[in-house]
């Protein structure tokens, strides 16, 4: 059973429930989509997915540090949060991210690290493994580890960037992340450029004593 939250009210209160706020997220997803639309043609293929992620996973930490810490094991980059039972990684999904109306998927298929974060999930959960066999997690999964991970799932459409946040339970044969315990949809973010406004981070900085001394 998906629970899912669509109604601004719905959404803020779980999001609070994490820590978060979606005003914050969206400045996010903002940013990635800000450094996709910056690549040329004369950057690799690749290259434009590749820039749109790393700048998302940037700005999260940016928003969550130094309350959350920075994890980058087994190259999944994460940010966790002060009790170590919540974490969240970025991920590009299908054209059925953030509707209510579908079930979303990864766009690309997972590695070990993930199938490893899934698999701790449904262990907190309970939940019996009900995905086919993939490749083996990056590490085997503790029974005595509290933390779940959630997916801030992005896919850019026509017109708009869809989001959501949502807590992973299953994978398919392709290693696709497609079952969800719970979805957080998020408001669209439409990419006309006269709509599209970052709020830049505010940056910590440490507090500076200035000693005045009186000239002889």
């Amino acid at each position: 059973m998906i629970q899912t939250y669509v109604d601004a009210s719905d959404v803020n209160a779980r999001l609070e429930t994490l820590g978060l706020k979606e005003a914050r997220l969206a400045d996010i997803v903002k940013r990635g989509y800000v450094a996709f639309i910056s690549c040329t043609p004369n950057h690799p293929p690749l290259f434009p997915g590749f820039s749109a992620w790393a700048t998302m996973v940037c700005g999260l930490r940016e928003y969550l540090l130094p309350e959350w810490e920075r994890s980058d094991e087994n190259n999944y980059s994460l940010v966790i949060n002060p009790a170590r039972n919540v974490a969240i990684a970025v991920a590009t999904g299908d054209d059925a991210t953030g509707r209510r109306d579908a079930i979303p998927t990864t766009k690309s298929s997972k590695g070990p690290s993930t199938v490893g974060a899934v698999v701790s999930n449904q262990m907190q959960l309970e939940l019996p493994y009900v995905f086919p066999p993939v490749t083996a997690p990056a590490r085997p999964a503790n029974p005595d580890e509290q933390r779940m991970t959630w997916i801030l799932l992005v896919h850019r459409a026509q017109g708009e960037v869809r989001c959501e946040l949502s807590l992973p339970t299953s994978m398919g044969a392709d290693g696709r992340v497609d079952g969800w315990r719970e979805r957080i949809i998020l408001s669209a973010i439409p990419t006309d450029p006269e709509v599209v406004e970052i709020t830049p981070p505010q940056p910590s900085l440490p507090d500076i004593n200035v000693d005045v001394k009186r000239r002889v």
